[in-house]
């Protein structure tokens, strides 16, 4: 049983093909805005269908991950605020391309699924924090994934946070993405990798890169702290690119939220730093979860 799943994310693409539970193969390419993301996944897709001599007649199933609203018709997309679309059928226009019906949910919702695909998780009640481009959470109850009303659960990158005080792309004030997601550490420090550079900075005793990194990592913990308490997950699975800082991050929450259940009984009941778990890097739960979702 094959399937192809296909993550369209903020700055990268990336394809995969599941065969009987295992990544057969991957490709990455960078994510073009608007309406070129289209062409982006296509591209990545049609690598890993030539890659693996797949035809797209012997797929079981794809699915489709992209960082905005979807709609209950599990096709279309709005306000993907990261990728400069307001609104498209984006399901239709990539299955339409590759000759393939395609199923669409929101990225961290497929990475959920992928995720604890990936690490063997057994928790009832899992949620998973992407770290990248943008921030969201995605919420799976049993084999159930948390939609919302309006297709909008889990965006705890547009929740405001403590000491937040800049606009965010949404057009709100003081959300944690102003302060912790991959386009906003981007403004303020330079490299390839952003956040890598404010990580030394602070290991380097620079007092901007440490004030700043103190705020990345509280307004993280603020927002994981406020998932536990509002879902009761039993584990919080965290990955997208900002999460390769690996040990430093995982420290750096951990403390923030030991240091607040000192001083609260109920937050030591809950031991919120115990159900944090970071996915190895390079892994591709958005794709991989996006796969499965194509299976159902």
């Amino acid at each position: 049983m094959s399937s192809l799943g296909i993550d369209i994310g903020g700055t990268k693409t990336v394809a995969v093909l599941l065969e009987r539970g295992a990544v057969l193969a991957s490709h990455q390419v960078a994510t073009r805005r608007g309406a070129g993301a289209v062409g982006s996944a296509v591209e990545a897709a049609e690598h890993v269908l030539v890659a693996t001599g797949t035809e797209v007649a012997s797929l079981e199933g794809a699915g489709l991950g992209v960082p905005g609203i979807v709609g209950d018709d599990r096709t279309s997309v709005r306000s993907a605020v990261n990728l400069g679309i307001d609104a498209l059928d984006i399901g239709a226009a990539v299955g339409g391309r590759l000759g393939m019906r395609i199923t669409v949910d929101n990225d961290v919702r497929a990475a959920v699924l992928g995720a604890r695909h990936l690490l063997g998780e057994r928790a009832e009640a899992v949620a998973f924090v992407g770290l990248g481009t943008g921030i969201a959470a995605g919420i799976a109850l049993g084999d159930r994934v948390l939609r919302g009303a309006s297709g909008a659960a889990g965006e705890i990158g547009h929740i405001p946070v403590p000491g937040a005080v800049e606009t965010c792309r949404c057009g709100q004030l003081g959300c944690l993405e102003t302060i912790a997601a991959g386009w906003a550490i981007a403004r303020r420090w330079d490299g390839p990798v952003p956040a890598a550079s404010m990580l030394a900075a602070a290991r380097a005793g620079d007092e901007r890169g440490m004030r700043e990194w103190d705020d990345f990592t509280g307004a993280l913990a603020h927002a994981i702290r406020s998932l536990v308490l509002t879902t009761g997950v039993d584990a919080v699975l965290i990955g997208g690119g900002v999460s390769g800082l690996g040990a430093p991050l995982l420290d750096g929450l951990c403390d923030r939220l030991a240091g607040w259940a000192a001083d609260s009984a109920l937050l030591r009941a809950l031991d919120v730093p115990g159900r944090i778990r970071l996915l190895p890097e390079g892994a591709q739960p958005a794709a991989v979860g996006a796969a499965i979702l194509g299976l159902g």
